[in-house]
């Protein structure tokens, strides 16, 4: 997998699109809209239930980025796709992540992007093992994740021993 750093390219016959950490004020402006548009199928993966669009807007709202680090695939329309990673104890050793992506072309370009910089923003932080929903765990995801480390597949969740490549390639990834 190439290494990236979060910067804007355009990939060949797509418009431009960037990655990068959301702020805590993109969590309302893209976000919020963004989950909002995810059918019934892509809001089950993601939140691991049907949620109405109540619950989505009062997730959003009470997401911090005190400990959480959440990163997206914007276009000039909005966000397309987005990563967070929830750590499971304080020193960032675990960490949850989860996964949304509603692009129509690129995806498994888009979703290696970001499961990278995911991976390079939870090493910076200590993190040695990613935890990921088995929704995600039986998609091509699991290819992408394969190529970071050692993926153990244990009842409904994949671990990814995220090893050198994390503590290696996360020290090229900004704003801690």
């Amino acid at each position: 997998m190439k290494t990236s750093n979060i910067s804007e390219f355009s990939a060949p016959g797509a418009s431009s699109i960037s990655f990068g950490p959301l702020s805590a004020k993109e969590l309302n402006t893209l976000l919020l809209p963004f989950y909002l548009r995810l059918g019934f199928d892509a809001r089950r993966t993601r939140f691991g239930c049907a949620v109405s669009d109540d619950s989505i807007a009062r997730y959003c709202q009470g997401l911090s980025l005190a400990p959480t680090v959440v990163l997206g695939c914007i276009r000039p329309t909005g966000l397309i796709a987005a990563i967070e990673l929830h750590p499971l104890l304080s020193n960032w050793e675990y960490a949850e992540l989860a996964f949304a992506n509603s692009a129509e072309n690129d995806r498994t370009m888009i979703s290696g992007h970001l499961l990278q910089l995911a991976a390079f923003a939870a090493g910076k932080r200590g993190c040695h093992t990613l935890i990921v929903p088995a929704d995600l765990s039986q998609s091509e995801i699991v290819g992408l994740l394969r190529g970071m480390g050692r993926v153990t597949v244990q009842d409904d969740s994949a671990f990814v021993d995220l090893g050198e490549y994390a503590r290696v390639h996360g020290l090229s990834v900004g704003r801690p």
